[in-house]
């Protein structure tokens, strides 16, 4: 059964998106792999400039929403009032962003069609989808995370959780990227009474294989003889980089000779420099802010073992990412476990903890690891695997809501 199946959310640059991120990237490795099973697929992305003509990427047709005005839109506005008077009385004054927004959904709805709307984001994107949607297309949202919030932005973290408490009473159907996020949904917002899944956030395993290690570090000039270790994170306290250089101190103190390279970039960025200044980790500790793809294979391949011990994540596909390189991963107890849900395939540590980071670290040097099956059970979250877990929740909604489809 094919879809017509409307995506809201942002995309990355590769696509003209002005922003990065693993929602971006999400949207559109979902977007663009349904369109390869056949569904008619458009999306409405609010990090990409408004265009007349929406363009046609990989069979996904992608409209842009950024810098709208009311000029591109006025005849809709006439037309509307009514419903722009009931949307005013629910979103926040200062944001009259969404109005206009609203209406430009309702344009791409009334061209498109769409037999189901999935919304990826409950604070921003659903209200318009909503309060817009004359012909009661079912709607889907994706809960892609809860704490995480408080993390990246303290200032909104208040603002989030009451939005989201107030648009989750007009939700029916809800996707979670893991299992955590689901409980920390119940711990924040509480019980959800709509239908609920979780589906973890696939990855391309085709952009990540294993390459030999010798010939990766030699690529990159780093040394053959000496461990390392990798990070691959936005540099901010959620992450735990500074648990990870507590730990590389204890290493110095012993006079264990190890590499860690930290790939990342973000508001704790001076912080860590001065760290590592302050401690005297400068032969120890690498930072690169950004690196092209081609070089972050390489890094993957590079490492003994990836490490990134987060106070909070959704799903971080970074564990993944490595270990289809065959490289095991260390992260956090209760934020890690669903990436890492055995031994085989590396270690979980308690949270802000060097002194047990430093000795899991010393373990997995230590220990054979069989790569082959840790690349094996990184590449069971593959697209191609995962993808008919999004077209069932699709169908399944679609035959609850009346099984009709438009088009």
């Amino acid at each position: 059964m094919n879809m017509k199946i409307l995506q809201i959310g942002s995309l990355p640059p590769e696509v003209g998106g002005q922003t990065k991120g693993g929602l971006a990237s999400h949207v559109w490795d979902l977007s663009r792999n349904l369109a390869k099973r056949g569904h008619e697929v458009c999306v409405i992305a609010d990090n990409l400039p408004y265009k007349k003509i929406p363009e046609v990427t990989e069979g996904v047709i992608i409209y842009g929403c950024h810098r709208l005005s009311p000029k591109h839109i006025l005849p809709l506005i006439c037309e509307n009032a009514k419903k722009i008077l009931k949307l005013w009385g629910y979103i926040d004054k200062k944001d009259v962003g969404l109005l206009i927004k609203s209406l430009f959904y309702k344009q791409v709805f009334n061209y498109f069609k769409p037999d189901i709307i999935h919304v990826h984001g409950q604070a921003n994107r659903f209200p318009p989808a909503y309060y817009i949607n004359d012909e009661n297309i079912p709607i889907v949202v994706t809960i892609h995370g809860i704490s995480t919030m408080e993390y990246s932005f303290p200032d909104r973290w208040a603002w989030f959780i009451k939005k989201t408490k107030k648009n989750v009473e007009l939700i029916n159907n809800l996707i979670f990227v893991s299992k955590f996020v689901e409980s920390e949904f119940k711990q924040y917002i509480g019980a959800f009474k709509g239908s609920s899944w979780v589906i973890y956030n696939p990855i391309d395993t085709t952009k990540f294989y294993p390459i030999n290690k010798e010939e990766a570090r030699v690529k990159l000039n780093l040394p053959l003889d000496v461990p390392i270790i990798l990070f691959v994170g936005s540099l901010s306290k959620r992450k735990g980089e500074f648990t990870l250089l507590g730990a590389v101190k204890m290493f110095k103190e012993k006079e264990i000779n190890l590499k860690v390279i930290i790939i990342g970039n973000g508001p704790e960025l001076n912080s860590v420099k001065h760290y590592i200044i302050k401690n005297e980790l400068n032969n120890m500790v690498t930072i690169l802010k950004s690196v092209s793809h081609s070089e972050l294979l390489l890094y993957y391949n590079a490492a003994d073992l990836f490490v990134m011990p987060s106070l909070s994540e959704a799903f971080a596909l970074v564990y993944i990412e490595a270990m289809l390189c065959g490289v095991p991963a260390i992260g956090t107890e209760g934020v890690a476990n669903e990436s890492i849900p055995s031994e085989d395939y590396g270690f979980l540590v308690p949270s802000g903890n060097s002194k047990s980071l430093a000795v899991a670290i010393e373990q997995g040097l230590k220990k054979r690891w069989n790569k082959g099956k840790i690349i094996k059970y990184a590449q069971t979250f593959s697209w191609k695997k995962r993808i008919e877990e999004f077209e069932s929740v699709y169908k399944e909604i679609l035959k609850k809501h009346g099984g009709g489809l438009n088009g």
